[in-house]
């Protein structure tokens, strides 16, 4: 089955923190267990977002090339703003998936060019609000 490793757990834990704090800022959010394009639908007021969620320790994480297919084409049938979002060195960043570069391994995403495309939480939910 394959759910019991701790890259799996660490991935859930951060699913489940970042529905509890979308909730905080009044969205309503749904939890997309499984492989199903996305793990987090979020939306408020008109302002619809799909999350596919990954955590790492490290300086570096490659993001695999059907995991960002799954969310652009979900979010362009559900009509939802796609983002990665990414828990990296235990900063959170969401990251437009339009942005990213393929290589031959995936999507490589790099601790410090992560910070010069990515939103932070605050930008991500104070964005459209006046």
């Amino acid at each position: 089955m394959g759910r019991g490793n701790s890259k799996y757990r660490r991935g859930a834990k951060f699913e489940w923190e970042l529905k509890r704090m979308l909730e905080r800022e009044g969205f309503a959010v749904v939890r997309s267990a499984g492989s199903h394009g996305v793990d987090l639908i979020a939306g408020r007021r008109g302002e619809i977002y799909a999350f596919e969620c990954k955590s790492t320790s490290k300086e570096r994480i490659y993001i695999s090339r059907e995991s960002i297919l799954k969310l652009l084409l979900f979010s362009e049938t559900f009509g939802a703003r796609p983002y990665l979002a990414l828990k990296i060195k235990r900063d959170i960043l969401f990251i437009d998936p339009y942005l990213l570069k393929l290589e031959e391994r995936g999507y490589p995403i790099d601790y410090t060019w992560a910070f010069s495309i990515a939103l932070s939480f605050k930008e991500l939910v104070g964005r459209d609000q006046s």
